[in-house]
């Protein structure tokens, strides 16, 4: 697997989870892909996957998000530098929220809610912008 940006600009298919092997298989190899590239997230379709999953790897604790959405948005926005491994060497200043409650599945299927705040809210968005076709230039382009 490697990185592949032929897919940035499309919104990506939901998951199913009747092979919760082959969806946990995949989010391994995300996963890898991300480490090998020295992120801290990845969406599959950067990896030419059209599919509605991205992995995270921060605060010391790994996810994988299949389906995953913002339910809140909560308190501050906050303007911070970001980069992508899509765009390696780009830096970009957006604004995002600083804390979101999320829901997400996990391979099989089961969901779950979670509140993120800091690195882990900003990793949140970006990932679930590529997605949604949005790319980091898009939320500068818009002054989102």
């Amino acid at each position: 697997m490697k990185l592949d940006p032929s897919l940035l600009h499309l919104e990506c298919v939901p998951c199913e989870f009747t092979r919760p092997m082959d969806n946990l298989r995949l989010a391994q190899n995300l996963f890898q892909l991300m480490m090998k590239s020295n992120g801290i997230g990845l969406a599959a379709n950067q990896a030419g996957v059209n599919a509605r999953l991205f992995v995270m790897y921060v605060d010391r604790e790994a996810f994988h998000c299949f389906n995953p959405e913002i339910l809140e948005h909560r308190g501050a926005t906050i303007t911070s530098r970001e980069g992508c491994l899509s765009y390696p060497g780009d830096i970009c200043e957006i604004v995002r929220s600083a804390t979101i409650l999320v829901k997400f599945a996990n391979a099989r299927g089961i969901y779950q809610e979670r509140e993120f705040t800091g690195l882990a809210a900003r990793c949140f968005q970006h990932e679930l912008d590529h997605l949604n076709g949005i790319t980091m230039h898009d939320r500068v382009i818009e002054g989102v």
